[in-house]
């Protein structure tokens, strides 16, 4: 292993609060990160958007309303996002006492209001610059399932033939995966058969103990070390990010969780990795 040297730079930083946890990333066609943190002792999901180039909190604290109401969305807690298109995200809550999604939020966090809600669908797949979304009814006392596009941009029915199930699948089959559409990468656990990711732990020279992730974009690797600590049941994690043989930014993520060690926390997407520090922090780092 040769010197190291941390001289990549933190290009932002957000700490989304004490008692709080970043749960959910997702990043706009115009390149806003948008993200939603959960509030445990207060039972709330709150949303925010940051300008990814400046780190700018565009917004902050956002909590998703009934359609046209001030009632509280999935009772403050059960809401989450779909996908983004454009300069929007596409927020759902859940049916009350299922976990199944009911009703899209198109939010434009930028301008902080809702473009255009609907209670009547919940999203499936991106299909041809529209959405699939599907309606649920019941007749004879079974559910029924129908599917529907509608334009992004307002909300309303596109006037089509009926989708059947077959057409659905097939858009579901080939439908771009969401990390895909968003141009981010993410890591993978390391397994034995992975042997690029393994000479890259063997170089940095450190044990391998535990569970490692990593995402190489030679000549820069990203690694997760996720080990064992003396408290029984108890974990820390750090992250590296090495130049070929050289350590040039090193950070701890989690001192000593009573837990399994929690996984997909880091990010690269547009030259930056983005990684959540201590549950409630998240970090931009510059990797050129």
């Amino acid at each position: 292993m040769k010197s190291k040297k941390e001289h990549l730079p933190v290009r932002w930083q957000y700490d989304a609060g004490s008692d709080t946890l970043v749960w959910q990333l997702m990043f706009t066609e115009t390149g806003d990160l948008v993200g939603q943190k959960r509030c445990i002792a207060a039972r709330k999901a709150l949303f925010f958007s940051i300008d990814t180039a400046t780190g700018k909190v565009l917004c902050d604290d956002y909590l998703l309303t009934e359609h046209c109401s001030a009632k509280l969305a999935g009772e403050g807690w059960f809401t989450g996002f779909e996908t983004t298109f454009g300069a929007f995200a596409c927020c759902y809550a859940c049916q009350s006492q299922s976990p199944e999604h009911q009703g899209i939020w198109v939010i434009d966090f930028r301008g902080k209001k809702v473009v255009w809600s609907r209670p009547d669908i919940g999203f499936v797949a991106h299909f041809d610059n529209k959405m699939v979304v599907a309606t649920t009814s019941v007749f004879g006392g079974f559910p029924e399932r129908q599917f529907l596009l509608v334009d992004p941009l307002d909300g309303k029915n596109i006037p089509l033939p009926d989708l059947d199930s077959v057409t659905i699948n097939e858009i579901r089959e080939n439908a771009v995966q969401e990390h895909e559409r968003q141009h981010v990468i993410l890591p993978d656990v390391v397994t034995q058969e992975m042997v690029a990711e393994h000479r890259v732990l063997q170089r940095t020279g450190i044990s391998e103990t535990g569970c490692r992730e990593c995402i190489v974009q030679d000549p820069v690797t990203i690694v997760a070390h996720h080990e064992p600590v003396e408290l029984p049941g108890s974990w820390r994690s750090r992250i590296e990010v090495w130049h070929d043989d050289t350590l040039v930014y090193s950070d701890c993520m989690e001192k000593s969780v009573e837990s399994r060690p929690c996984l997909n926390n880091f990010l690269v997407r547009s030259g930056a990795l983005y990684y959540i520090r201590d549950k409630r922090e998240l970090i931009c780092v510059a990797l050129s």
